[in-house]
């Protein structure tokens, strides 16, 4: 224990009151806005050097830069430069030469963080205090509420809160500062789960599961035998057609050969009769057979007037 005791007095005497710490620039204090004449301390990591695009001469120094006497000049981006190209999340930094300033988050807030503004103001001696007075607030020009102590708080910011922040006191305005919201990482653990509210659903799943296993399988088994009853209702139907025209077709031919038949007996030629003459007209009661066959002859071919014996 003592050991450990002595570890941590040693880093903390090595460190001192340095920001440095993590991979992203770091900010003493920590906020982007700051008044003329101010100090501030810049930081990176071990390996890291600051950069930036203001006339500051903390560029491509150090991965630390102290600034006792903040002017205007200092005003700019400020990032983190590793020795593998890498660069950092870049941090804008306002130096103003008003009386107002607003404090708020150096880097992105993740969704659900609580994030207070807090409105600022710095006296003759260079000392910077809150405002504990009424503040009006604003984002993106626009008036969103009044701190009656110099502050406004959310308890939880979303996407919606991100924008351009000012507060104004007395009627002077601070500089803007742009508020970033982030999403968070969905490596994150999930919120715990009360379990008590899951018994019902563990004891009543099983059944439910297995009722509507059953109502898929005897929807099924329904809409097959539906289908097989269509299907053979469907032959019987086909079958009796084919019956009914079978027996339509043997009725049809029945009754074509029975009009065939009788119309063939009545175009069949019929001998022509010639009706004998009774004998009795012929023979009389003195007449002889002879005297009768000569007669008959006679009747069928009469003598020739001009036939000479």
């Amino acid at each position: 224990m003592f050991w450990l005791t002595s570890i941590l007095v040693l880093l903390h005497l090595t460190r001192g009151n340095s920001p440095c710490f993590g991979r992203s620039l770091q900010i003493s204090p920590s906020r982007t806005q700051f008044f003329k004449r101010e100090s501030l301390t810049l930081c990176c990591g071990a390996d890291e050097r600051i950069m930036t695009n203001s006339k500051s001469a903390c560029s491509h120094k150090s991965h630390e830069c102290n600034i006792t006497l903040a002017g205007v000049h200092h005003s700019g981006s400020y990032w983190c430069d590793s020795n593998s190209g890498e660069l950092g999340e870049a941090v804008n930094i306002t130096v103003t030469e008003g009386s107002v300033i607003l404090g708020s988050p150096v880097h992105p807030v993740p969704e659900g963080s609580p994030v207070t503004l807090r409105c600022l103001t710095s006296h003759k001696s260079n000392v910077v205090k809150p405002i504990n007075e009424s503040c009006t607030f604003s984002r993106n020009g626009l008036l969103i509420g009044v701190g009656l102590t110099g502050e406004m708080s959310f308890a939880a910011v979303n996407r919606s809160h991100k924008g351009l922040y000012t507060c104004t006191f007395s009627g002077v305005e601070s500089p803007g500062s742009w508020l970033a919201v982030r999403a968070t990482s969905s490596t994150e653990s999930p919120p715990p789960t009360n379990h008590h509210l899951l018994l019902p659903l563990v004891y009543a799943g099983p059944p439910l599961l297995l009722m509507v296993l059953l109502g898929i399988v005897g929807g099924c088994c329904w809409r097959k035998s539906r289908k097989e009853a269509e299907e053979a209702a469907s032959e019987d139907e086909v079958h009796a057609d084919v019956v009914q025209n079978k027996t339509k077709k043997k009725e049809r031919d029945r009754s074509d050969c029975e009009s065939t038949c009788s119309y063939g007996e009545s175009l069949q030629p019929q001998p022509i009769r010639i009706p004998d003459p009774p004998l009795y007209s012929l023979l009389g009661s003195n007449r002889s057979l002879q005297s009768v066959a000569d007669t008959k002859c006679e009747q069928l071919w009469p003598p020739d007037k001009n036939f000479k014996r």
